[in-house]
């Protein structure tokens, strides 16, 4: 007889919803870290610029260069205030998904339990089944002699 697991068809779903999870976090990982790089690119920009705008000071500049530069640093930091929610809100979604692959990973984890104490028991049942024909197959054939 065969060993077939009893919850292998729950084991499968969970398993499959992990992978699924797990997909879904590799996922968030990547908007992460795509969202942490535009943020990066943004704030070296405007570090590039105000460092430009420091050495052309010391040189002089009109009033219209240094409005001009205000503007465009007003601007640089609304959308690194932007980003910096994005990278925020992409954090938490992250964390998010990666608690939940873990919980899943627990769970998967414990059916796998589950399954090798089954199969433990069922290789004993056998081994047990299998001694007790085995003394039967001995008893016979000690009868069997005897007469």
């Amino acid at each position: 007889m065969a060993y077939e697991f009893r919850l292998s068809k729950i084991m499968a779903i969970k398993s499959n919803e992990k992978d699924e999870l797990l997909s879904q976090y590799n996922q968030s990982l990547q908007q992460f870290e795509t969202a942490g790089e535009k943020l990066y690119k943004k704030l070296k920009e405007k570090e590039t610029l105000i460092e430009q705008h420091t050495g052309k000071m010391k040189q002089g500049l009109s009033i219209l260069e240094i409005t001009s530069f205000q503007q465009f640093l007003t601007s640089a930091e609304r959308v690194i205030e932007r980003l910096q929610q994005e990278v925020m809100f992409a954090r938490q979604q992250m964390n998010l998904k990666k608690l939940k692959l873990e919980e899943k990973n627990i769970e998967v984890k414990k059916y796998e339990q589950l399954k090798k104490r089954d199969y433990d028991s069922y290789i004993t049942a056998e081994k047990q089944l299998e001694a007790k024909q085995m003394d039967e197959l001995s008893l016979q054939q000690y009868m069997l002699h005897r007469n």
